[in-house]
């Protein structure tokens, strides 16, 4: 009987550490209405005043130059959700905001859920607008409002969402952005921004007014690097950054609350150091993918892994499944592709609960890599073609944009033209750039090669950029710019965890105006130099170093910029002429081969040679010639013209390449002896032959 009523006792102790696990870590809805717990630094219902539920913070206090700067409406959120606040600040002199004073609960250092509704009516495009970075909630800086212990904003030049923090001593801000154009004006919007110190990453999940997730994004944080947030004995600030003059904002706000921490929402698989793969040797076999994977519920685990790539821009996609190699690491591998490939490629996961994520997010695209081999120029503008948009003369024929108007020049360095760069041209009065976007461009070694001749002089001004991220204009694989006086400083961003180094080449011979100059930036294991060479090619001077010693280049995959250092507001565009710009993947100006054999040499036009042997049994080999990348086809036909076989349907790289024919069709069975066609089709040429086959 003792022993019956021990295990009642037992099994009862279970059942209530099983239930109290179970609601310790039950889900709870996104978005509010909240109560306050003991976890609650700050609740605002804004249900007709700033009276804040929480214990361990004061009530908000309302600030506006304007008699209606506040006022609260009926919430459309749903059922308990009471009223909202409406801030006016559609103007600089409405200046509407609220602040909650300084307590040592608001400073938030460790674990965090930050969260709360916004709804945007108007918005600036630019640094001259009072409202082009408002702020949802910011526990402003000491020394300067954006140096804050957190953030929750959104940058009306793209539309993004942005939520982040400064580090204590340090110029860092380790953040979570969403996608560009993630803010439609008029639309609820609620914003979550967590902190996970136990497994140093950062999330940023936006929801809809209907409460469905609508965008989901993560970052890891470096624990070292990044830790820990600066403290301020500033207010929590809403509506307004607390200093400047283009952070206020326009719209409505609801439901804020701050939470010291993480907060136990639906959440989707968390995935983390996905390897980034930088282009890849022809002769590499298996392209290895590792990553980390968890489910953020405690409960939870992950069912499924997997890497999909794709070798035609994302038309067709194939998977790859991912192996759990020990904890929340994943490991798999993309087979082998041929020489001028592009792959895209991003790594998906799924929790038990049946919630799914992918890395990179969908709005932000795919990772990418290319196969290349060395010693290959990658990029060659001439601008010869006079109008239209240049065409890159090289092997890959790499696409080339003009994100702004731009015009051909027939003053040149070369040949009949070079481009002029403008400034104040288009609808935005933005200067005139080109983009080139393609992975061949990134290389531990390179050598960057062009003529150039400047209107005008402005310090910091980028001539030819790669740059780490779209819109960031100085950490880059290689750029030359103008310095503080007129001489040119060629550099690169050395690949450390802080992301702070720089190798530097810089010359003393002043650049003139209406002159034209050749510079020549080159980098290797050994030695990185800058030369300039004066209009009749002469160099005029060298600058060069061999301490090279850990201080390799950052590879990034975004688009090389020629005119424009990445601002999109064009603050830093180039005013002059270029001409003749040159990319190698070596520091010499050298070009090998670039077919399949090591002897081929690049091809001029597309060719289809006679088979051999011809007549043949059992086989017989058919060689082509590629001179840029394209889609191509060969196909067999019979003498009256139905098709036999197809023996190639696909993009394929330049140079010279051989298929071979077994006298079967596409059914694997033996044809006839007799006379057959072959016949090479790409979006440029079509090319028929005569074989005879005999059994």
């Amino acid at each position: 009987m003792k022993s019956l009523l021990r295990f009642s006792n037992l099994l009862l102790l279970y059942l209530v550490a099983f239930l109290s696990i179970n609601i310790l870590y039950a889900q709870e809805p996104i978005g509010g209405p909240y109560t306050a717990d003991n976890n609650t630094m700050l609740l605002l219902h804004f249900d007709g005043n700033l009276n804040n539920e929480s214990q361990f913070s004061a009530n908000g206090v309302g600030h506006s130059n304007n008699p209606n700067g506040l006022t609260y409406l009926p919430s459309p959120l749903g059922a308990g959700m009471g009223q909202c606040l409406r801030l006016t600040n559609d103007a600089i002199s409405d200046s509407s905001y609220v602040t909650v004073a300084d307590t040592s609960y608001l400073d938030l250092t460790g674990s965090w859920t930050i969260e709360g509704w916004l709804n945007i009516f108007t918005f600036g495009q630019t640094s001259g607008d009072h409202r082009w970075v408002p702020r949802l909630v910011i526990k402003t800086g000491d020394e300067v409002f954006w140096r804050p212990n957190y953030f929750v904003e959104m940058w009306g030049s793209t539309r993004f969402f942005s939520t982040g923090y400064n580090v204590a001593g340090q110029d860092r801000w380790p953040q979570v952005n969403s996608p560009d154009n993630a803010m439609a004006p008029g639309a609820w919007y609620h914003m979550t921004f967590i902190r996970d110190t136990t497994r140093h990453i950062l999330i940023q999940m936006i929801h809809n007014a209907q409460r469905q997730l609508i965008f989901f994004t993560t970052a890891s944080y470096d624990p070292i690097f990044d830790d820990p947030p600066i403290i301020t004995d500033q207010p929590v600030h809403i509506g307004f950054a607390g200093g400047g003059t283009d952070s206020w904002l326009d719209g409505f706000v609801d439901e804020i609350r701050i939470s010291n921490n993480i907060r136990n929402f639906a959440v989707p698989p968390i995935i983390t150091n996905v390897t980034e793969l930088p282009n890849q040797l022809y002769t590499v076999t298996s392209y290895e993918v590792e990553t980390n994977i968890f489910a953020f519920d405690p409960n939870g685990s992950i069912t499924s892994a997997e890497i999909h790539y794709s070798t035609d821009s994302g038309n067709t996609w194939q998977t790859a499944a991912m192996t759990n190699i020990g904890g929340g690491d994943y490991s798999g591998s993309i087979p082998q592709q041929p020489l001028g490939k592009i792959i895209d490629y991003y790594v998906s996961a799924t929790d038990n609960n049946g919630l799914s994520a992918r890395y990179p997010p969908e709005a932000f695209g795919n990772l990418q890599f290319a196969i290349y081999k060395n010693n290959l120029m990658t990029l060659y503008l001439d601008f010869e073609e006079g109008s239209g948009t240049p065409i890159d003369k090289s092997i890959f024929h790499n696409p080339v944009t003009s994100p702004r108007p731009f015009v051909y020049s027939n003053d040149a360095a070369a040949g009949n033209y070079s481009i002029l760069m403008q400034s104040d041209v288009g609808t935005n009065k933005d200067s005139s750039f080109l983009e080139v976007d393609s992975p061949f461009l990134t290389s531990l070694d390179f050598n960057v090669d062009f003529w150039f001749k400047a209107d005008s002089i402005k310090q910091f001004v980028r001539l030819i950029n790669r740059p780490i991220e779209y819109g960031n204009w100085f950490q880059n694989n290689y750029e030359i710019r103008f310095q503080d006086t007129p001489v040119l400083r060629g550099r690169y961003l050395i690949d450390t965890p802080t992301l702070d180094q720089y190798l530097e080449l810089t010359l003393t011979t002043p650049i003139q105006t209406d002159t034209w100059y050749r510079v020549v930036l080159k980098r290797d294991s050994t030695m990185a130099s800058l030369e300039l060479f004066d209009a009749n090619n002469q160099s005029l001077e060298v600058v060069d170093t061999t301490n090279l010693y850990n201080m390799t280049p950052i590879q990034p995959n975004v688009p090389l910029r020629i005119g424009n250092g990445g601002n999109v507001e064009g603050t830093r565009g180039f005013e002059g002429k270029i001409d003749e710009v040159k990319v190698f993947n070596n520091s010499e100006a050298r070009n090998e081969p670039s077919g399949i054999e090591e002897d081929d040499q690049i091809p001029e036009t597309f060719t289809l040679s006679q088979n051999f042997p011809n007549p043949f049994n059992p086989s017989t080999a058919i060689e082509y010639t590629v001179p840029r990348a394209q889609h191509v086809k060969i196909e067999v036909y019979d003498i009256l013209g139905n098709k036999v076989k197809t023996l190639l349907d696909e993009e394929m790289y330049v140079g010279k390449h051989k298929v071979r024919w077994n006298g079967d069709n596409d059914f694997g069975r033996r044809v006839s002896s007799g006379v057959y066609f072959y016949k090479l089709t790409t979006i440029d040429v079509i090319i028929s032959r005569k074989l005879v086959f005999l059994k």
